[in-house]
C-alpha cells in the first residue's frame, strides 16, 4: 500500500509539473505575441546586479527596441546594438567598445531576448504572484544542460493584460534584473538608431574588440 501511494503521489506531481509548464508555455506565448505586436517600442526601466543576493549596482534610464535591436541610454552608458554588434559608449571614460556580445549577454541587457530561447533548451514552470501592486504570472526558464543558454531566467508578467514588468537573469551565479515601467508602443523606429554615429561624438576613441 505504501508503495502504491509513494506510485501514486509521483504521478500526480509529474501530472502537475506538466500542467504547469503547458500553463507557462501558453503565458509565455501569449505574451511574446503581444510584444512582437506592439512594433518599436520606447521602455523606462530600472536595472540592478547582484552578487549573489547582495545588491551590486543600480541603474535608471530608457531603451528603444525594433526586434532583436536595442538602444540603452543610462548616465554611465549609451549602448546600441543591431542585432550582431554591440557598441557601448562610457562618456567619463570617452571610450566607444565595440563587440560582438553573446546571446547569454544579451539576455543580461535586452528584456525581449527570452522571445529567441524559450521553445527550446529550457523546462518550465509557473506560479502566482504579485508585483508592485498588480497580480502576476511568474514564469521560470531553466536551463536543460549547460552551454550557451543562459543558466535560469525569471519573467514577470501582469495577468491583466500579459504585459512584461520585470527580467530577471541568472549567469555564474549571480542575478541581473530589468524592472520595466513604463513604454510607449507602435513607434517607427529607423535602423539608424540602434548603430553608433561616430560623428555625434567626434572625439570618442573607438576600440575594436570583436
Amino acid at each position: 500500500k505504501k508503495i502504491m501511494r509513494r506510485l501514486l503521489f509521483l504521478i500526480s506531481c509529474l501530472l502537475c509539473m506538466g500542467l504547469s509548464a503547458q500553463n507557462a508555455r501558453k503565458v509565455l506565448d501569449t505574451a511574446a505575441s503581444k510584444i512582437k505586436k506592439s512594433g518599436d517600442v520606447e521602455v523606462s526601466f530600472t536595472a540592478t546586479s547582484f552578487q549573489g543576493t547582495t545588491e551590486q549596482g543600480r541603474t535608471e534610464g530608457t531603451m528603444l527596441l525594433k526586434g532583436k535591436k536595442m538602444h540603452m541610454d543610462t548616465k554611465e552608458m549609451k549602448t546600441w546594438y543591431d542585432g550582431k554588434t554591440l557598441w557601448s559608449y562610457m562618456p567619463q571614460s570617452g571610450e566607444v567598445n565595440m563587440t560582438n556580445p553573446t546571446s547569454k549577454e544579451i539576455a543580461a541587457m535586452h528584456p525581449y531576448a527570452f522571445l529567441d530561447t524559450y521553445k527550446q533548451g529550457y523546462k518550465l514552470s509557473m506560479k502566482d504572484g504579485n508585483l508592485r501592486g498588480q497580480a502576476t504570472y511568474v514564469v521560470h526558464l531553466q536551463a536543460r544542460y549547460a552551454g550557451n543558454l543562459t543558466e535560469e531566467i525569471y519573467i514577470d508578467i501582469r495577468k491583466s493584460d500579459y504585459t512584461l514588468l520585470c527580467v530577471r537573469v541568472k549567469q555564474d551565479g549571480n542575478w541581473n534584473r530589468i524592472a520595466i515601467h513604463d513604454f510607449k508602443s507602435g513607434l517607427k523606429l529607423s535602423n539608424e538608431q540602434f548603430t553608433f554615429n561616430p560623428s555625434m561624438y567626434p572625439d570618442a576613441e573607438v576600440i575594436d574588440l570583436r
